[in-house]
């Protein structure tokens, strides 16, 4: 039996789970091929040893990076469940903390920014290996979000060793952070939960207006707001306008999933049955996202060098 796990997984099971069914199984989306599928939660959000670090004259190292991401993780479910659990509107400070650290985990981590991050580089055609650009951006993981989590309390460190920018932006006083929850239900998952929309100041004059809500051509300083579905009856919302909270819905949260994602969108099998209004919708946001995703893919493709 194998002393480590073959699947390393950039969307948590803890907060996939909270969108499954009983038995843990999900519908996904995936949404440039329009394929629709079953899955459990284990098998679903996830590349075979995409967290492996690979040094010349050394074993392969499958568990040092699904370690210390597991640490973020485990702090983050843990406040996923007590706001699961809980019927306030607030977000206590240690959730608001422990998520934005999640959340940077979740960006530095994401499939598709290391893809785009290894063209802007130029490590891709550079002749350096598959196993030798994933060691680069493992990297990276650790140099802007692990190793500043680790030293968060340290009073002995240096700031600058402490600073993440997602994280420090979403813990200013700029933002307004608050539970979003739909007596019914009906949240959708994806596989980037870090979901921006809107912008805040002059926009970029080179991006149609309507890509802001595909997380496209906004960055830390100047996204409106972000949403980040934790259950299918639960979402927070990050926002620079305190009134966002009182204004959003259910459907608006999914939109934002699904044009925020790049490879999938799940929900629990009875989903369309339980929320056949957002069901009938749903094909129509995927048809959508299928249209303007190329633009801003730069050939990103699922399950290849990505």
């Amino acid at each position: 039996m194998s002393q480590y796990a073959k699947k390393h997984h950039f969307i948590p099971q803890f907060l996939l789970h909270h969108f499954a069914g009983p038995t843990g199984k999900l519908v996904a989306h995936q949404v440039m091929s329009g394929r629709r599928f079953g899955s459990a939660v284990r098998d679903l959000g996830h590349r075979n040893f995409g967290h492996s670090i690979y040094r010349p004259g050394h074993e392969p190292d499958h568990v040092s990076m699904e370690a210390a991401m597991g640490k973020i993780e485990d702090e983050a479910a843990t406040v996923v469940r007590e706001l699961v659990k809980g019927r306030e509107r607030t977000v206590p400070a240690h959730a608001r903390s422990a998520l934005a650290w999640l959340l940077a985990l979740q960006w530095q981590r994401s499939r598709f920014l290391m893809h785009v991050t290894g063209k802007a580089s130029g490590v891709e055609g550079s002749g350096l290996s598959d196993e030798e650009v994933q060691t680069s951006m493992m990297g990276f993981i650790s140099m802007y979000v692990i190793d500043p989590w680790r030293l968060r309390h340290d009073d002995d460190a240096y700031y600058k060793d402490q600073w993440n920018h997602l994280v420090s932006t979403l813990l200013s006083s700029d933002m307004h952070w608050s539970c979003y929850r739909p007596r019914k239900g009906g949240l959708l998952v994806g596989d980037n939960p870090v979901c921006f929309s809107g912008v805040v100041g002059p926009p970029p004059e080179d991006v149609p207006p309507g890509y802001f809500d595909h997380g496209v051509g906004v960055g830390f300083q100047n996204f409106r707001r972000l949403t980040l579905p934790l259950g299918s009856t639960l979402a927070v919302i990050i926002s620079r306008d305190p009134q966002d909270h009182s204004r959003l819905r259910v459907a608006d949260i999914n939109r934002y999933s699904v044009f925020n994602s790049r490879e999938f969108v799940a929900h629990a099998p009875d989903w369309a049955k339980s929320h056949p209004d957002l069901a009938r919708e749903l094909p129509h946001l995927l048809e959508r996202q299928r249209m303007v995703a190329p633009a801003f893919l730069q050939g990103y493709a699922p399950g290849e060098r990505n």
